[in-house]
């Protein structure tokens, strides 16, 4: 039985960012069953709880006072599994990592098939989510390790590793624009152009190059799956940019093409963050030198193909 209930999470996550649509974002929810939820919990206590503002919502004072006991649960909710997980019985050591979605098809697979050829009797928790999100949770100890792009230097937390990535386009294999070394900014504005929002890393990076562009782009779709974007892509609809890492698997396996763009110094950093690199089990240090090598053979590609 959950401890915080949907609602509680909600008023939260919209306290937060100040946005019905970012925290639907971050729950999986949609923005309906999240206005939905605050306006359940201002019918339960008979007052506003957030000001409904052009930019946003802002938590009235009622709301302020909610959101801080909803905080104050979630720390108490999180000590109290730690301690119920340290209970349990263990036929082998788990480890419990953060990652985002681009990441869970291919990388994180590989990485935990090595590390069972190097401890057995391993097991993994791994949850997918927001970079905001995960890297809360190794703060507050919930998980052990995060993969995060451009992870904040001051955020109180210890960067094992940080792999460097060039962006690019992507497209078809067969697309003309994957015959050639590298593409320049200007070339996307004859094709139909797929976009990442805003709440993923890589999406501002990619308005703030399209900015340079004298013309208007002809973007067919924008959407925060990166899954959905490359499945669109893969049918010849259109381009996109990413990184390397995001299509890793699929370029690997010639289901799609990536050619970095030039004359562009923007690249992301992609971090494996712990909490305290000493405090992880025999398993966790193990597959975080799984995850730091990988990193440095796909930071290697990326320049290579740079």
């Amino acid at each position: 039985m959950p401890l915080i209930t949907q609602g509680a999470k909600a008023l939260e996550m919209v306290a937060r960012f100040g946005s019905i649509r970012k925290a639907a974002e971050q729950m999986n929810a949609t923005p309906s069953a999240v206005n939905r939820q605050i306006l359940n919990l201002e019918l339960e206590y008979g007052q506003p709880l957030f000001e409904r503002l052009p930019r946003g919502m802002r938590p009235t004072e009622a709301g302020r006072i909610l959101v801080g006991q909803v905080r104050k649960l979630q720390q108490e909710v999180t000590a109290t599994d730690a301690e119920m997980e340290g209970l349990r019985p263990s036929c082998g050591s788990t480890v419990s990592i953060g990652i985002m979605e681009c990441l869970s098809t291919g990388f994180l697979p590989k990485a935990f098939r090595m590390l069972q050829a190097q401890h057995p009797g391993a097991s993994l928790r791994a949850y997918v989510d927001g970079t905001n999100i995960i890297l809360d949770k190794v703060k507050s100890g919930s998980i052990d390790l995060a993969i995060a792009f451009n992870t904040p230097q001051d955020i109180g937390l210890n960067i094992v590793k940080t792999a460097h990535l060039s962006l690019g386009i992507v497209a078809h294999p067969s697309h003309r624009l994957m015959q050639r070394k590298s593409v320049d900014i200007e070339d996307i504005l004859s094709e139909n152009f797929l976009s990442t929002d805003d709440s993923l890393t890589i999406g501002p990076m990619a308005d703030l190059l399209i900015q340079r562009l004298r013309s208007p782009i002809h973007k067919i779709a924008v959407s925060n799956s990166i899954a959905l974007l490359k499945a669109i892509v893969q049918e010849g609809l259109g381009i996109s940019i990413l990184t390397l890492i995001d299509v890793y698997e699929e370029v690997r396996d010639g289901k799609l093409g990536f050619v970095p763009l030039s004359g562009h110094r923007m690249s992301v950093a992609l971090s494996l963050c712990s909490r305290d690199v000493n405090a992880l089990t025999d398993t966790g240090k193990a597959i975080a030198a799984i995850i730091a090598s990988s990193l440095d053979e796909v930071q290697a590609l990326s320049l290579n193909s740079a």
